[in-house]
């Protein structure tokens, strides 16, 4: 049986691009909002912890 912590991120698309070069989900991911009112997220990097930002699209439903 596999481990579920090692299959996906809790929110797959609370992802992004690390200065480590990998694409990575963020770590302690908070949604923020851009000043130009563009919802985003903001956290860490779990395997380096330098700091990550990414902007947050709709979804395909939306």
């Amino acid at each position: 049986m596999s481990d579920p912590h090692t299959e996906a991120p809790q929110d797959p698309a609370a992802q992004g691009w690390c200065v480590c070069g990998q694409k990575v989900p963020i770590s302690d991911a908070r949604e923020v909002t851009l000043p130009n009112g563009k919802p985003g997220w903001q956290g860490s990097c779990p395997e380096c912890g330098a700091p990550l930002f990414a902007i947050r699209r709709k979804t395909a439903g939306a």
